[in-house]
């Protein structure tokens, strides 16, 4: 239930801000990190206000109060400088990722269009790019694009005298079930949700924040970069594709700062399991860890063990994990596990979960299954579960929506008032004097006062009248066999007028580890479909296996099932190899042959190879593969670039540089630098080079694509 609670104006993040820089003494500081883990600059309080007075001046001038300004920033000091002149000035912040040349500029456009911003702020080396985007869009070629590098100073600029109530910034959402809207945080919502976190994590002047996470996402942005100015502590950031193609730089980072507070969803931690060297986890020092959140996406709790395992000799103690959930609607977090707490860890039974009851097991019991606890509410916000379909409470220990009240609640979807009644506005049926609340789309339980998480709404497959959870689909078919990536598939039902009289069928969506993808296919897949059958009871229909980095997730990291539904009724995932209940087909292997030696290859059959895997990448006719024209004509990203070399680097049994599409930028160029007798195909390569952009940070869902893909 939504209760609003009175602020006073300097409680506010832009008076926060003025105070600390006229304090010398106080000890907030900012440091980022270039990708070598080196700081790159350090700012104190002073020298942030001194930048968001700058920018704040130019807002003045190009836009009015309470009106939204885009920020299109890679991950730096530029953004938050350019964030806090907004609020300084009483603008509305509207953070949203820089698309990489044609990649993404459909979310860019939509943002725009949806918030009808007219200005924009950005940086200076942005501005060649942006000229592309102009001339895509007219939506963005409108945009009055202002970059924030080397604005004059306006010393006497103090903040804009702001209401709690007043609008601070608008967060789009990214999730699967429909299109981006902007949830309106207020200022008054910003603080009192981090007063919320500072309390039960124990935040202080003393802490360090060491933080990697997106800054256009509410858990980056919030808890990562505004909570240490909020609580006065030190803030210690690097870009995303930093730590996700060294993911030692994070944990280097906390040794090195002595980091006590971080932050990251439950793949970074696995990531570090897997990707972290003895060698390198022999320097770690983690013991000054007060707590790291785990959140963003589900919780897996056997990385938990095997994060606390393999991190243990390096001090890392396990109740350090935090668990928490949370939403943008909600600001940010709703429940939280304090610090000095273990990670509550609970056995359910999976036939009552189907039957929408949570009761409870001895750990280890035979048809159990464990759930990790998201902590308690925060104070003042109460969370009530409920039947989705009558509106009513549910009983104690039933699975029901999970609605959420208190302070921390948002005002609301930008320009949307009918979205927002439907999502804010939820009473519960029968209780007339209960307030309203905000639905969170979450079905939970709350057992002893912890959340308990289970799924989304939306995304639940109900078979038979029993209930099946995807993660928990896709979790026993990822165990079923070690050439699968762990939290890297999608289940989800579809239609089928053809089979089993039109009842919807189940299909898994699964990524291949990137060294298992030449493998036989059919052990796989017997595997997974045995191995879902014994644990779950339920029949798989299809199952697609997929190329790593290919699962679509949202900008948060989350697996966006509805999403892969579309792309694999449409056909547009790059499928290894497929398998249909009804009748076996043979798989077919789109993974690039196993090399033979480490001989330079013939020019023709390397053209061939680069033809057809461009072809399969691209999605496009073998025909349509021109030797000459340049891979960003064809529409090869940066993170795809990626992958043709690893690919070539399988092929050839060399190692190749990452760079190499950018080195050689067409067909013809790569064969004539890879195959001895190229000289019959140098002809082809007649047009000049289309020059690429050079990988840099984008959305984390193309990021988390190319985990597999930077490996060594």
């Amino acid at each position: 239930m939504k209760t609003p609670t009175p602020l006073v104006e300097p409680a506010l993040l832009p008076r926060i801000l003025a105070q600390r820089a006229a304090d010398p003494a106080d000890r907030w500081s900012y440091a980022f990190l270039d990708s070598q883990g080196s700081e790159q600059c350090r700012w104190s309080a002073a020298e942030l206000a001194a930048r968001a007075r700058a920018i704040a001046s130019r807002l003045i001038e190009a836009t009015e109060p309470g009106e939204p300004v885009l920020l299109v920033f890679q991950a730096g000091p530029a953004f938050l400088a350019a964030f806090m002149a907004c609020l300084w000035s009483g603008r509305l912040a509207t953070p949203i990722n820089p698309p990489r040349r044609n990649r993404l500029i459909e979310r860019l456009e939509a943002v725009a269009v949806d918030s009808s911003a007219r200005v924009a702020l950005t940086s200076g080396d942005l501005m060649d790019s942006i000229a592309e985007w102009r001339e895509s869009s007219r939506h963005l070629g409108a945009l009055d694009w202002i970059a924030t590098d080397g604005l004059p100073e306006s010393d006497g600029l103090d903040p804009v005298e702001l209401l709690a109530t007043d609008i601070a910034f608008l967060q789009y959402t990214s999730g699967s079930t429909g299109s981006p809207k902007g949830v309106r945080v207020s200022h008054g919502n910003l603080v009192q949700d981090m007063a919320r976190m500072q309390n039960a994590w124990g935040l202080n002047p003393s802490s360090v924040m060491v933080s990697w996470l997106p800054a256009f996402h509410d858990l980056g942005l919030i808890f990562g970069l505004l909570q240490p100015l909020f609580s006065g502590c030190a803030s210690v950031q690097m870009a995303p594709n930093a730590f996700l193609q060294k993911p030692a730089l994070w944990l280097q980072a906390i040794t090195r700062h002595r980091g006590t507070h971080s932050a990251a969803p439950s793949f970074a931690y696995d990531l570090c399991c897997r990707r972290i060297s003895p060698e390198d986890r022999a320097s770690l020092d983690l013991s000054s860890l007060v707590m790291t959140m785990n959140a963003a996406e589900p919780i897996n709790p056997a990385v938990l063990d095997e994060f606390s395992l393999i991190f243990r000799p390096c001090g890392f103690r396990r109740e350090a994990f935090a668990p928490a959930y949370g939403l943008a609607e909600s600001t940010l977090a709703v429940t939280a596990n304090p610090i000095g707490a273990v990670p509550v860890l609970r056995t359910f039974d999976v036939a009552a979960l189907e039957r929408g009851q949570a009761r409870l097991l001895r750990d280890g019991a035979e048809g159990g299954r464990v759930m990790p606890g998201s902590g308690e509410a925060l104070p003042d916000v109460p969370i009530a579960i409920v039947d989705p379909q009558t509106l009513t409470r549910c009983a104690p220990h039933e699975v029901g929506e999970i609605w959420v009240g208190g302070p921390t609640i948002a005002e609301g979807y930008w320009q949307r008032p009918d979205a927002t009644q439907e999502t804010f506005g939820a009473r519960i049926a029968g209780e007339s004097d209960g307030g309203t609340y905000l639905r969170t789309g979450d079905l939970g339980v709350v057992e002893d006062g912890e959340l308990f998480v289970t799924g989304r709404i939306k995304d639940l497959i109900i078979l038979g009248g029993a209930n099946f959870y995807p993660h928990d689909i896709e979790r026993v078919a990822q165990d079923a066999h070690a050439a699968l990536r762990r939290d890297n598939g999608a289940a989800f039902a579809i239609a089928s007028d053809d089979v089993d009289g039109g009842r919807e069928q189940v299909v898994l969506v699964q990524e291949l580890e990137r060294s298992r993808r030449s493998e036989s296919p059919e052990p796989i897949i017997q595997a997974i479909v045995e191995s879902v059958w014994q644990n779950l009871e339920l029949p798989l229909a299809h199952v697609a296996l997929v190329m790593p980095g290919s699962v679509l997730r949202t900008s948060s990291g989350k697996i966006q099932r509805l999403a892969n539904k579309r792309a694999f009724l449409e056909g547009g995932l790059p499928v290894v190899a497929s398998w249909r209940r009804m009748g076996l087909e043979p798989p077919r292997s789109q993974a690039p042959p196993a090399a033979q030696d480490t001989g330079k290859p013939a020019a023709a059959s390397l053209t061939a190879w680069l033809t057809d895997w461009l072809a399969g990448r691209l999605g496009l006719p073998a025909r349509a593969i021109d030797a000459g024209r340049g891979f960003a004509e064809m529409g090869l990203d940066s993170l795809g670039s990626a992958e043709l070399a690893l690919a070539l680097g399988e092929l050839l049994g060399v190692e190749v540089p990452e760079t190499i599409a950018f080195d050689h930028p067409t067909i013809a160029r790569l064969v004539a630098h890879f195959a001895p007798d190229a000289a019959a195909f140098r002809p082809q390569d007649t047009r000049p080079p289309v020059p690429m952009p050079q990988p840099v940070g984008g959305d984390l869902e193309d990021l988390l694509s190319a985990i597999e893909r930077g490996e060594p």
